[in-house]
């Protein structure tokens, strides 16, 4: 066990079931996101959004579960089965006590799939009802919990005016498509306004997987093997675009996170873009000033769970760059073991490149105390 508490750079809410079909504007209540019965399942819960089939909510809320408990929980799970300390933060910060958690930086739960949405104003009002009700989330201890917004980018004029009134309500971070719509690439200067608002207000930017309009994220959920092993694709071609695309070169103080797609594929991925860069950076024109890999390492960063691969691979990826994570409530959570998986982990490892994985890196990028 370490001698000091983790800081989760990588956590979860569980939205109430009603939260969207209460709080969006009238014309979209018939429209809101909302639990609804399945006829092929009538024992399990599952999610409607518009546009998608439904979807089962117990992947969201399997915390603390066996894998043997999963093979059911995964389609049956509802939120009576649940820990409370997804949508009560009294409890989380009991939950997080046993597992040696001290902060952690909050994402949806419910609301991954609303990336997915194609009307761009529903997907707005969505957002801007979830903001508001993390902020108030987290007010209850806001030294020990960094909500993060989810802003919608059809606009990015109006994402980025969402982004500053999100600072204002005490949010730490933004969420945005892990991939945007192949229309709208982020290589396109129409995203400007947005990446020039996260920069002056200092906002970081995730990409989190599931949140895209890439295939990885839209797996049907009996594909899950595949998402889960080829996810990090998709955040590998947004970290291109913006690397390439020059958009790292124009703002050069703007920080974008990889969440939940793991670590130990970057020193490859890494190696790959900087020999891209020399070898064929007069034939393809390339404008950047910088090598990718210096890119990364001056303005990106990734989250992981429980990848022993990333951490002994630390220094090719940079230990200022990699944050611990704990997935609570979620399935694939290391809770209540955190301290155990993080001693396995870094067992061989000096106790500065821990600290800073552990805690250290996220503390600093979202404003805990270190």
């Amino acid at each position: 066990m370490t001698d000091y508490k983790l800081i989760s750079a990588d956590s979860h809410v569980s939205e109430p079931t009603d939260l969207w079909v209460e709080r969006v504007e009238k014309k979209y209540r018939d429209r809101a996101p909302r639990l609804m019965a399945n006829p092929a399942d009538p024992n399990g819960a599952y999610f409607y959004y518009e546009g998608y089939p439904l979807h089962p909510i117990g992947i969201g809320l399997g915390a603390g579960k066996s894998p043997e408990e999963l093979a059911q929980f995964l389609t049956r799970g509802t939120y009576a089965d649940a820990r409370p300390g997804g949508w009560d933060p009294a409890e989380r910060l009991k939950d997080n006590e046993l597992d040696g958690v001290e902060a952690d930086v909050l994402y949806t739960t419910l609301g991954f799939r609303l990336f997915w949405l194609k009307d761009a104003g529903l997907q707005q009002d969505c957002f801007r009802v979830y903001n508001d009700w993390l902020a108030a989330y987290c007010s209850y201890a806001p030294k020990r919990m960094a909500g993060l917004a989810m802003i919608c980018l059809y606009d990015p004029k109006a994402g980025a005016q969402e982004l500053e009134r999100c600072a204002k309500r005490g949010l730490k971070g933004a969420m945005i498509w892990c991939s945007p719509p192949p229309d709208q690439p982020y290589s396109s200067a129409v995203y400007d306004p947005f990446w020039a608002a996260a920069q002056e207000i200092r906002m970081p930017v995730s990409l989190h997987s599931i949140t895209g309009m890439g295939r990885e994220s839209q797996w049907d959920f009996g594909d899950r093997y595949m998402r889960a092993t080829v996810l990090s694709h998709e955040v590998e071609r947004s970290f291109s675009v913006l690397i390439f695309s020059g958009v790292l070169d124009r703002f050069p103080e703007l920080q974008i996170v990889s969440a939940e797609n793991n670590c130990g594929w970057l020193p490859y991925y890494l190696q790959r873009m900087d020999r891209t860069f020399e070898r064929g950076r007069y034939a393809a024109g390339f404008k950047i000033q910088l090598k990718p890999s210096e890119y990364f390492r001056r303005q990106m960063h990734c989250t992981y769970i429980d990848d022993y691969v990333g951490v002994a691979n630390r220094h090719f990826v940079g230990v200022d760059r990699m944050m611990w994570s704990s997935d609570y409530p979620h399935q694939a959570s290391t809770w209540p073991h955190s301290q155990d998986v993080v001693a396995r982990d870094f067992k061989d490892a000096s106790p500065e490149d821990r600290f800073k994985i552990t805690r250290g890196n996220v503390a600093k990028l979202y404003g805990f105390a270190s």
